[in-house]
């Protein structure tokens, strides 16, 4: 059985360093752009070309962090960074934009991907269609219980799955909190963490309702030897090198000992770092029946614990070595011959002199085992009988000479080791044209609600909850142009034969479109023969992700409301491709997988209407809905909060005209 690799975070080059020497398997960091820790230190040039390094000849896998979505003008920077860094030795990179993979496949066909979590992958479904497109990993939702991961892996896709550290509340790549009240993205690496402010509602006591706990999983140890799952990823890139160095140290222990975490090595973790201590209550998916003791903030308490903890280590240089085998051949007359191996690699070495026949003490053994396993300086070591010498005959050699073979020998097998394979970059054209104007701006009512689909008066587009279709009558179908569903923002695997079910009733009863939220939810939508409408979970954000779902057979797209005007203008899109904007509507801005109305105790079960509304510290209301799982053994539901202030651009017909868009997207509450 091969064991998970323990994949640690490196905000700076210091982090690198202790996640490092600590024993990790692979890190992960980003450079200074496109990355969604835009504010962490982040690596330079001189650094990534180190850390590279460093990583190929200790065997450390490298991961660059390019997760954050991307308009067209800044693809070709972009572009530009990954050629770079591959061209360096990096081994793979996690992007969030579908359109960026897209384009990196077209130039860089061998360049590794993988799904970030911000691509919001919770289903095998989802696993799927992100391997077709190029993605070799996939990185699933920190939210996934494990008989969903199960179904991923079992399916033979590669994954990375979070285990320790901290939690969003918001499903990951739908949230659009810190975007709509601070104009800061997590999408675009500038979350402002909104999730940790107090808020105040009559639904909850706790001031913090929006704060989790961080996750461990580090008494479930066990239950990841044999979940079959690739990597276990650390999270902390904004965190010091003391956390990382002590988190990555622990999980290696863990790990290389197949125990579950005792009291002690927990309660070490929380003296690291944690909010109140951890939730594992994701994983177990016992969050569906009893999610009070989810949430925590940073206390004091936690805070003292992580200052007691104190300085670890230098941070300055690495300290791992790797383990390389060395024969030395030595003879009166010839050449010195030596070879080191390591892992498979084998590099030999002649010296630049002939050996001299001794005069007066001859050349011992000692001596060169002394000479030749004095490897401090580089990244390498010799243990035990790992040096194999022969001497034939009385053979004189000075300190320096054997000194110059060493070194010679590590050079070597460092260039060796390092060695970065030259990365192919095909050139692509990419011709942009503005947009014809769009004859008319056709509306798409997208209702919470049945009774909201029933006051509304002729729409051309209406649609309804899927989870709602069963009691849908006559009076919405025959009421409006068109009528479909929406799908909810997630829908797990276990979901998805009640999915299929429910879009089978849809097209019965007059259904022509469903609006999707994830490419998880293509082929059942497909599959079912209704058309396919991309709502503004697809976070589209340039012509290529427009291109990509255009292949998958989306006939209307909408673009991520996070762009403006002239950016929405600029989206390229096929002439038989319409192009939507959120333009009326409380936006949602958070998808929460564990209830907080449930946390409260005051669970009222009402699927698509409010639960309750947070108050936040400026007297702004977020109202908090129900969006019923299609299937549950548990709780029934998730929470959508949306956002205090209506959007409404509709009215503006001057900001409507400049976008240039063929449909808008209105969003009815209760």
């Amino acid at each position: 059985m091969t064991k998970p690799l323990i994949l640690s975070p490196a905000g700076s080059f210091e982090s690198f360093v202790a996640a490092v020497n600590a024993g990790a398997d692979e890190v992960y960091f980003g450079l200074p752009e496109f990355n969604a820790r835009y504010n962490a230190k982040n690596f330079t040039d001189e650094e990534l070309k180190e850390a590279l390094k460093i990583c190929r000849i200790l065997g450390v896998k490298s991961n660059i962090t390019v997760n954050t979505l991307l308009t067209d003008k800044e693809m070709p920077r972009a572009l530009d960074m990954v050629y770079n860094a591959a061209s360096l030795g990096a081994d793979a990179f996690i992007v969030q934009d579908l359109g960026f993979a897209s384009e990196i496949k077209k130039q860089m066909p061998q360049v590794c991907l993988h799904a970030s979590t911000q691509c919001a992958c919770h289903s095998l479904e989802g696993a799927k269609k992100l391997s077709q497109l190029g993605f070799s990993r996939v990185v699933l939702a920190r939210e996934m219980p494990k008989d969903e991961i199960a179904k991923v892996v079992n399916a033979g896709i590669e994954t990375e799955i979070f285990v320790h550290g901290a939690l969003c509340v918001c499903q990951s790549g739908m949230c659009l909190m810190s975007s709509v009240i601070g104009g800061r993205s997590g999408n675009r690496g500038l979350c402002a963490q909104p999730c940790r402010l107090p808020y105040t509602t009559k639904e909850n006591k706790n001031k913090y309702p929006l704060s989790l706990k961080d996750l461990s999983l580090g008494t479930r140890i066990e239950d990841l030897i044999v979940s079959g799952v690739t990597s276990l990823k650390i999270e902390g890139r904004m965190k010091s090198p003391e956390y990382v160095y002590g988190t990555t140290k622990i999980w290696r222990e863990l790990i290389d000992g197949e125990k579950n975490a005792t009291k002690e090595q927990m309660s070490a973790l929380s003296d690291i770092f944690s909010r109140g201590g951890f939730t594992d209550k994701y994983f177990t998916g016992e969050y569906t029946k009893n999610n009070n003791d989810m949430y925590g903030i940073r206390s004091e308490s936690d805070k003292r614990a992580t200052r007691e903890n104190g300085k670890c280590t230098d941070f300055s240089q690495i300290t791992r070595k790797k383990s390389i085998r060395i024969s030395c051949v030595i003879e009166a007359e010839k050449n010195v011959q030596a070879k080191a191996s390591c892992d498979g690699t084998v590099v030999s070495v002649t010296s630049d002199f002939v050996c001299q026949a001794a005069t007066g003490r001859p050349l011992t053994e000692e001596d060169v085992r002394g000479a030749l396993s004095k490897l401090g300086n580089t990244h390498f070591e010799v243990r035990g009988n790992d040096l194999d010498i022969e001497i034939k005959g009385d053979v004189f050699l000075s300190k320096s000479m054997l000194n110059s073979v060493r070194r010679s020998l590590a050079e070597e097998l460092e260039n060796v080791l390092y060695n970065p394979k030259n990365v192919e970059r095909k050139k692509t054209e990419t011709i942009r044209k503005r947009r014809n104007a769009a004859e008319k701006t056709e509306k798409i009512h997208s209702c919470m609600s049945l009774e909201t689909a029933r006051s509304l008066d002729f729409a051309e587009y209406v649609s309804i909850p899927l989870s709602e279709i069963e009691n849908i009558d006559e009076s919405i179908v025959k009421k409006h142009s068109h009528f479909g569903v929406t799908l909810p923002r997630v829908i797990y695997s276990s979901e998805m034969a009640e999915c299929r079910r429910l879009l089978a009733q849809a097209v019965e009863k007059g259904a022509e479109f469903a609006l999707v939220s994830n490419i998880g939810q293509v082929d059942a939508v497909k599959d079912s023969g209704l058309l396919l409408f991309g709502n503004i979970g697809m976070n589209v954000f340039n012509s290529s992700t427009v291109g990509v779902l255009e292949e998958m057979g989306f006939s209307l797209i909408t673009a991520s409301p996070e762009l403006n005007e002239a950016q929405v203008r600029d989206l390229e899109k096929k002439e038989s491709t319409k192009l939507c904007a959120f333009a009326k509507g409380y936006l949602p801005v958070m998808v929460l997988e564990s209830c907080i109305v449930r946390a409260g105790g005051t669970c009222k079960m009402q699927n698509g209407y409010p639960c309750g509304v947070l108050h936040d510290r400026i007297g702004k209301d977020f109202p908090v809905y129900g969006e019923r799982r299609l299937y549950s053994d548990g709780y029934p539901c998730r929470n959508i909060i949306f956002n205090s202030v209506e959007t409404d651009i509709l009215s503006k017909k001057e900001k409507m005209s400049k976008m240039n868009v063929d449909a808008a997207l209105i969003l009815h509450l209760e």
